[in-house]
């Protein structure tokens, strides 16, 4: 299996493929606005502003993985999480987003040279990391919010 292979597996597995953990498409599936919004307190982040934050940092990459420019970014890391809170559609709309993203992902790693991935092997391993780790937590908030069908999933 090459580095293209494993790359391409993992980010199946974080956009729609259910294997080792739950994909995003999973664990999102059938979530509301009002849902994906909700906060259990003020520190955490909802899964609206989780997914606005995954795709932030998977877009940014992703320029820069096509060769293209991506500007310094002037904010902080948390400064990724915000979405416009309870205006109706952003939610879709990151959600779609996000999707597209690593759709674009997923075709830009089938289509790179080889050697590409020697140097983009740690900043993309990091990058399904950090999918996953974060499609973790949004399940984990829909199981404090009782929106969790364990049937999408891990229970």
């Amino acid at each position: 299996m090459t580095n293209r292979d494993t790359i391409g597996i993992q980010l199946r597995a974080c956009r729609n493929e259910n294997g080792w953990f739950t994909s995003m498409a999973a664990a999102v599936k059938g979530l509301t606005q009002k849902q994906a919004d909700w906060k259990s307190n003020e520190e955490m982040n909802s899964v609206h502003e989780i997914v606005r934050h995954l795709d932030f940092y998977n877009h940014r990459y992703l320029k820069r993985f096509q060769g293209e420019e991506v500007p310094e970014f002037a904010g902080d890391n948390d400064d990724t999480f915000d979405p416009e809170p309870n205006v109706e559609g952003t939610w879709q709309e990151a959600l779609a987003a996000y999707d597209a993203t690593l759709s674009e992902w997923i075709d830009g790693i089938e289509q790179a040279d080889d050697d590409k991935f020697g140097k983009w092997a740690s900043d993309l391993s990091h990058l399904t990391i950090h999918n996953a780790y974060h499609i973790g937590q949004i399940v984990f908030i829909r199981k404090q919010q009782g929106s969790w069908d364990k049937k999408y999933g891990v229970s």
